[in-house]
């Protein structure tokens, strides 16, 4: 594959013109490009590198910060992992390389995508929903969950309509954790991208910063799968936010992110500053700041989220998302890439999202 050798201005004009039919048309092989030159040839296999740079790197993101979650003071993690702190795939009641609900509700979300195509938005949240449920009665659902999105997945259980399902009061970052397939998806579309990705946070999560917070993750997914540039990402972001309702806590932290970057991550990623990312709008920010210190790196950028005292798993997702999409596959270090839960899955995952977006892969 390409991966990031190829320059992201090359790519991004041709990546953004790829997928060809909206919702409202059924998905169909016929639909899909055919590859008729070498040029588009390598434009679609670093679209797919893209594709599983973020799928394959916020898993890992997740499984790194995961040993740290519940850590809360640097001193700590230090004291566990040395003076650097989690530098490999740690194991912590589960093998190394175990991720948790954060991807485990993030292929959630992909396969409800694969699966409804561009269908009406109902038909895919019911996919979502069906999905969730699933999840949530799973035995491997043993990995922390997050309170809310338990109790909207026991609504959902219930009987009770999608829509409502969500606890009003909370905005977790539960949501905004599992909306960069979305953002995979609708890259070329982000009226249906911000639609999506707000519906998507209200099985579980009802507050509106909670859906703008969503929609945020979807957002800077597709402008790093574009290969826009990193440093107009919190301008961008916060621009988009102040327009949107629920958005304006996303904006204030958006905001602030390029005056914060030249200091140290312990002196950001805390309280009264980006926050420490338990709730949607603190992880959005501490994930893009995390993506902006070190653009074209993803190692270091995913150990930047892992090694916080807030929701450092959360925060790695999101920024393994971000950074695995703008970097492609090949950035990501490639023992990572073997030791990682259910790795195949996850390359296919992608590739199946990538095919139902309605890109057709070599093979397919």
């Amino acid at each position: 594959m390409a991966g990031c050798a190829i320059g992201h201005e090359t790519y991004a004009a041709p990546i953004r013109n790829q997928r060809r039919h909206r919702r409202g048309e059924r998905y169909n092989g016929a639909y899909c490009r055919t590859v008729r030159t070498a040029t588009e040839l390598g434009t679609i296999m670093e679209l797919l590198s893209r594709f599983q740079g973020c799928i394959v790197g916020l898993a890992i993101g997740d499984a790194l910060g995961r040993p740290t979650e519940f850590l809360h003071t640097l001193a700590a993690i230090h004291a566990r992992f040395g003076a650097d702190g989690v530098t490999d795939l740690e194991p912590d009641g589960h093998p190394a390389g175990t991720y948790t609900d954060d991807t485990q509700m993030t292929l959630c979300v992909a396969r409800a995508l694969i699966l409804a195509g561009h269908e009406s938005l109902d038909t895919l949240m019911s996919a979502m929903v069906k999905e969730f449920v699933e999840w949530s009665r799973s035995a491997e659902n043993d990995r922390a969950p997050g309170t809310t999105c338990m109790a909207g997945c026991r609504n959902l259980s219930s009987g009770i309509e999608w829509r409502v399902a969500g606890i009003v009061g909370s905005k977790g970052c539960g949501s905004a954790m599992r909306t960069a397939p979305i953002g995979l998806f609708y890259h070329d579309n982000e009226r249906e991208l911000i639609e999506v990705a707000r519906a998507s946070s209200l099985p579980t999560h009802g507050h509106p910063t909670a859906l703008a917070s969503a929609a945020a993750t979807a957002l800077l997914t597709a402008w790093a799968l574009h290969g826009d540039e990193p440093a107009e990402f919190p301008s961008r972001l916060a621009t988009v936010m102040r327009e949107m309702e629920g958005g304006e806590e996303v904006a204030v932290l958006a905001a602030r992110i390029p005056e914060l970057l030249s200091a140290a991550p312990e002196s950001v990623l805390r309280k009264d500053v980006l926050g420490e990312a338990w709730v949607g709008d603190e992880a959005v920010a501490c994930a893009l700041y995390c993506f902006c210190r070190s653009p074209r790196d993803y190692r270091t950028t995913v150990l930047t989220g892992a090694n916080t005292i807030g929701d450092s798993d959360s925060i790695a997702c999101i920024a393994g998302a971000i950074s695995g999409a703008y970097n492609g596959l090949d950035a990501i270090p490639k023992k990572w890439r073997q030791r990682i839960e259910k790795s195949d899955e996850l390359h296919r995952v992608a590739e199946e999202l990538l095919r139902s977006a309605g890109v057709s892969t070599p093979g397919s």
